[in-house]
C-alpha cells in the first residue's frame, strides 16, 4: 500500500505540471478564455497532489509513533 501512495502522488504531480505548461501553451496561443480550464485542473491536480503527500506523511508519522 505504501508503494501505491508514492505512485499515486507522482502520477497526480506529473499530471499538474503537464497540464500547467499546457495552459500556459494555451494562454500565449489562444488566450485567457481558452486556457481557464487548463489551469483550473491545474490547480486540481495540484491540490489531489498535496493532499496525498499530507495523507502519506501523516499515516508514515503515525506508524513512527505506533512502532
Amino acid at each position: 500500500m505504501q508503494k501505491y501512495n508514492v505512485i499515486m502522488e507522482r502520477f497526480w504531480l506529473v499530471v499538474a505540471i503537464g497540464t500547467f505548461i499546457f495552459a500556459v501553451y494555451q494562454l500565449g496561443k489562444f488566450g485567457l478564455e481558452s486556457a481557464g480550464i487548463s489551469f483550473i485542473m491545474a490547480m486540481v491536480a495540484g491540490s489531489l497532489f498535496y493532499l496525498r503527500y499530507y495523507m502519506r506523511k501523516r499515516h508514515e508519522r503515525e506508524q513512527d509513533k505506533d512502532s
